[in-house]
């Protein structure tokens, strides 16, 4: 166990080594912090208000809101359309939101709390950043050591194969988990700055497997993040395994790329348009949007995204520790 936990030790050195490692985490903090200067100038110059008034009869308005959407849902669950389809999860989202103010006496928030807008961004793009950068040390990880011709000196070392990829794989994750907490932390920090801490405190309500659960927004904020951060470690073992196939660090990062930016489309809108998609491969990875905007997916759920996520990672994991052990390097 001490030889592993060296050996952890040294791939993560070699990472934080390598100068594009370095580059991704400051071009990460720049992007946020420019992100949330500009997202306030835009607030400011275009005289855009955080706040909204809130009724007094806002049950009433919220009652006829919830009306017209059962309307509208009941119209959308007939059609045979199957893009129409796709707006049925997040209308049954918003009718038990609704609902669930109404009936707990829950007035809606007149500004938006730092929770809220530290999620939004997040969501809008840093956490896509976050599996493209790490899919890129990844591969610079495995199929980088190959093209380099260290790998072989690796391998002659008194460790086990299976032993040096699991090395590589945590310091991948801890990669990972570096930037995630990073992007959290700058996130929370300059929006609390730009536009105060409003509701530091405040309590929201999580929409989990067609029920509401009316929690801190904290919590919900770090659940998005973690949901996030699941879908971050599927990436992380597709990028591994094409890794250790190919052996090249140019094919292995220009298709992990082209996953992540393009091929995850194209999967979830053939999830979307056939009902044998949802079962492909990275077709239901966004498991953060099964809580933030709902199921967007027909037949598909929480529980659903992570079984079949799960059977692919082992899938994945089985096939490049496979061919990592048995080929020539």
């Amino acid at each position: 166990m001490g030889n592993f936990i060296t050996l952890v030790s040294i791939e993560n050195t070699k990472l934080w080594k390598r100068i594009s490692a370095k580059v991704m985490l400051i071009i990460m903090v720049v992007l946020i912090v420019l992100g949330t200067g500009i997202y306030k100038y835009y607030i400011v110059s275009s005289k855009t208000s955080t706040t909204t008034t809130v009724s007094q009869n806002w049950k009433q308005e919220l009652q006829k809101t919830v009306t017209a959407e059962k309307i509208q849902l009941d119209q959308t669950e007939k059609s045979t359309s199957k893009t129409a389809a796709a707006s049925i999860g997040p209308i049954q989202k918003s009718i038990a939101e609704n609902e669930y103010r109404i009936n707990n006496n829950i007035k809606p928030e007149s500004k938006s709390s730092i929770w809220t807008m530290v999620t939004g961004l997040y969501t809008s793009g840093f956490s896509s950043l976050i599996v493209l950068f790490v899919v890129i040390v990844c591969t610079a990880s495995v199929a980088g050591e190959f093209s380099e011709g260290t790998m072989k000196m690796m391998i002659s070392r008194p460790y086990r194969r299976y032993e040096i990829l699991s090395a590589k794989l945590i310091s991948t994750l801890i990669y990972g988990i570096v930037l995630l907490i990073t992007t959290f932390v700058l996130l929370f920090l300059c929006l609390g700055i730009f536009f105060g801490f409003n509701g530091i405190n405040a309590k929201g309500m999580i929409w989990i497997s067609s029920k509401i659960v009316y929690a801190p927004s904290a919590l919900k904020t770090l659940f998005i993040f973690g949901l996030d951060f699941l879908q971050t470690i599927v990436f992380i073992i597709v990028a591994f395994a094409i890794s250790a196939i190919s052996r090249s660090r140019s094919i292995a990062t220009g298709f992990s790329i082209f996953l992540v930016v393009i091929g995850t489309s194209i999967l979830t809108l053939l999830a979307t348009l056939f009902t044998w998609g949802k079962y492909l491969p990275l077709a239901v990875t966004n498991f953060s949007g099964f809580v933030s905007t709902g199921t967007t997916i027909a037949g598909t759920s929480l529980s659903f995204a992570l079984i079949i996520s799960l059977a692919y990672s082992v899938l994945f994991c089985f096939l490049g520790y496979f061919i990592f052990e048995k080929r020539d390097i």
